[in-house]
């Protein structure tokens, strides 16, 4: 069963990309300390912390500058629009991605911090 999806962000994504792109609405936020973020993260440094929820998907944003490591992680949304979705997001700057597999689409795009999302149409039986 999955809670959340913890991702490290800059701030100004919370407005220009969780809220404005993909319609998250922000749940509650808190301040983690120093002593905190260091035992469970190994990182010298305080973080705000914001929950938000995107549609029954919650995610746990980190506001903290940090590296820029390339993985295979991903979050992967069924969205009503997808399409619309990446044009709004390609239409604010952000990095954007269509894969095309014979007649199906698949939309990619990043954050300002370079995650990535998968954004699929929902099908009739999601």
């Amino acid at each position: 069963m999955l809670k959340h999806i913890a991702l490290e962000i800059h701030e100004t994504d919370l407005q220009d990309f969780y809220t404005a792109i993909l319609g998250g609405k922000l749940s509650y936020q808190f301040h983690l300390e120093e002593k905190d973020v260091f035992r469970i993260f190994n990182i010298h440094q305080s973080v705000d912390v914001y929950y938000m929820m995107l549609g029954q998907l919650e995610f746990e944003l980190f506001i903290h500058p940090g590296g820029d490591y390339r993985t295979f992680n991903h979050t992967c949304l069924i969205a009503e629009k997808a399409r619309d979705i990446y044009e709004l997001a390609k239409k604010n700057n952000f990095w954007t991605h269509l894969r095309k597999s014979g007649n199906n689409e698949t939309y990619f795009l990043k954050d300002k911090n370079g995650n990535l999302f998968e954004i699929k149409n929902k099908v009739k039986d999601q």
